[in-house]
């Protein structure tokens, strides 16, 4: 590969990294301004909302810099771009693994951390929390609109709906069925 084609190639890496990250501040930025303005008593709060937009904006930011920052050292500890470690990562879901000999030491460390996060996040009490934290929720809902506060009981019934929907759609059986294909594909035996 030439030099022209390498710098080519990185400054397209660079422009596939400012999609994602547009989009998650666009939707951090609605998203708060909506929490901040549409939930106010009687009208709309536009400062307020602005306000919320503009934090939701910089701890969106954060994170996704955060995130960028971990993958890209992950994937410096095994002398791969982050590019090709999150592409990893997505052959390890879908149960494969990579051809690619100087991307095995990384899809072994993904398919690792994988089994370990699938077995943590099974335990009971996550989905006690979960469940405890959705009754509240619902609850306070309930209240509000009692108290006729329809705005804020409707903000509340969407946040009860949100910590239902990751035990409703975690299908744990085809992800771990997988994760053991892409075990023995690597030649991983899979903890008992």
């Amino acid at each position: 590969m030439t030099t022209s084609a390498g710098e080519a190639h990185d400054g397209a890496g660079r422009w596939s990294l400012a999609g994602p990250l547009l989009a998650v501040l666009l939707v951090a930025a609605v998203g708060g301004f909506l929490a901040g303005a549409v939930p106010g008593e009687g009208e709309t709060d536009v400062p307020r909302g602005l306000f919320l937009a503009a934090a939701f904006v910089l701890i969106g930011a954060g994170t996704y810099a955060g995130s960028w920052w971990w993958h890209r050292r992950r994937a410096a500890k095994f002398g791969i771009s982050a590019r090709r470690y999150l592409r990893v990562g997505r052959l390890i879901r879908r149960g494969r693994a990579p051809d690619d000999p100087a991307e095995r030491a990384a899809a072994v460390d993904i398919t690792v951390r994988t089994r370990r996060a699938l077995g943590s996040s099974s335990r009971r009490w996550v989905w006690w929390l979960l469940g405890g934290g959705a009754l509240l929720w619902f609850v306070s809902a309930v209240f509000l609109v009692v108290d006729g506060n329809y705005g804020r009981a409707s903000y509340n019934l969407v946040m009860a709906c949100l910590l239902l929907v990751n035990p409703l759609t975690m299908r744990r059986r085809r992800r771990r069925r997988r994760m053991e294909a892409a075990e023995r594909a690597l030649g991983i035996a899979p903890p008992t």
